[in-house]
């Protein structure tokens, strides 16, 4: 003898129905978008892959241009510091220079004074032998009262003469000499000056070589790092869509018994108890006021519609002929048709009566047959 159904048996029953039917009408359609959904991402993920091919193979080459750039700009820091070395040197040389001349200049002050006290007797002496030679001349042995005042005259003024074609010719060495000095110090100076020149020239050119390469160096890490961000976000897209590929490939109900997790928080009020006096194909869970209803696997939803004595009422279907069935929601977010990921929420509890409050209703189905949820379900919280 059958045992009669409950109001919340039939009502159950009738959801089913409606569920398989749309179930069925869909089968066609998730089978094939589910063996086509791996072949999609199969191809996204070649396309990421090979994105991150390029990618890497850019980094990798900004990496070596980076390597290089570095490399220059050492050698340029080497010049740079040999150049300031060298210009260290013919500062300091010239500035030995400098000081020399500045020796030489007081030198050549005193000579000239000595050349000019030289010149000035010079004058004088010969402003007195110029009368007494060109009398001389004019009269001649007639100045002269014996051999001996005559050769006495003759010997003093020879001793005058050499004297100061001596002087003369001294400071005429002098002079020589200062000139020589200080023309070897004028070509040194303007030596030095042109190694100053041709040295700042370089440095000047090697400063702008630096700052060249110091802005290619800037763009290149700055192309590098764009090319590395980028290519983490790559790198995590091919993750995600590994884990969606693996996940697809091994999205079978079966395979998570023990393992699924509970559709809401919350306290059991209702057993399982298909052959109960008052059967009941699933379990009531006492909630929060508008806790959060997620679906317990991947699938699609079959049903979304109000029932009379269920409220509100959300069925999944998950492929293989099993179904989840979500009662009394005070609201769904959801929609018929709408593929639902594990965990996703689909709607919010509302007044469960045998919970005296909220809950919901749940029922796991195989073949539209009820399977007892607790064998399926995480173990209870």
């Amino acid at each position: 003898m059958k045992r009669p159904c409950s109001p919340l048996t039939r009502l159950a029953h009738h959801a089913w129905h409606i569920a398989g039917c749309i179930a069925l009408g869909s089968l066609a359609l998730s089978g094939s978008s589910a063996a086509a959904q791996p072949v999609h991402l199969e191809k996204a993920l070649q396309s990421e892959r090979q994105k991150a091919d390029e990618r890497q193979g850019a980094v990798q080459r900004l990496a070596e241009r980076e390597r290089a750039l570095a490399g220059r700009l050492g050698e340029i820091e080497a010049h740079m510091r040999g150049a300031e070395g060298r210009i260290k040197k013919q500062e300091e040389a010239l500035e030995g220079i400098r000081k020399e001349e500045e020796q030489f200049s007081s030198q050549l002050d005193a000579v000239r004074q000595k050349h000019d006290k030289a010149v000035e007797e010079l004058r004088n002496i010969l402003r007195t032998l110029w009368p007494i030679n060109a009398q001389g001349m004019h009269e001649g042995p007639r100045l002269t009262d014996s051999w001996d005042t005559a050769d006495r005259r003759f010997q003093w003024n020879s001793a005058a003469y050499a004297h100061a074609r001596t002087m003369l010719e001294n400071v005429r060495m002098q002079e020589r000499a200062l000139s020589g000095v200080l023309s070897r110090q004028q070509q040194i100076e303007a030596q030095v000056d042109r190694q100053l020149t041709a040295i700042n020239a370089d440095k000047d050119a090697l400063l702008r070589d630096r700052l060249a390469v110091n802005a290619r160096m800037s763009q290149v890490s700055s192309q590098k790092r764009d090319l590395e961000s980028e290519l983490q976000s790559i790198l995590k897209t091919i993750q995600q869509l590994n884990y969606q590929l693996v996940s697809q490939r091994s999205r079978k109900f079966n395979a998570f018994k023990a393992t699924l997790p509970w559709p809401v928080a919350g306290r059991i009020v209702a057993g399982y108890a298909p052959d109960g006096k008052s059967p009941r194909r699933g379990i009531g869970i006492s909630t929060g006021e508008g806790s959060t209803v997620r679906s317990v696997f991947w699938g699609k939803v079959v049903h979304n519609d109000v029932l009379r004595g269920l409220g509100k009422v959300v069925i999944v279907y998950h492929g293989g002929n099993y179904y989840s069935l979500y009662a009394y929601l005070s609201d769904t977010t959801v929609q018929t048709g709408q593929d639902v990921e594990k965990d996703e929420p689909i709607g919010h509890t509302g007044y469960y009566p045998e919970a005296h409050g909220n809950g919901l209703y749940f029922e796991l189905r195989f073949h539209q047959k009820p399977i007892n949820p607790l064998l399926w379900l995480m173990p209870a919280q």
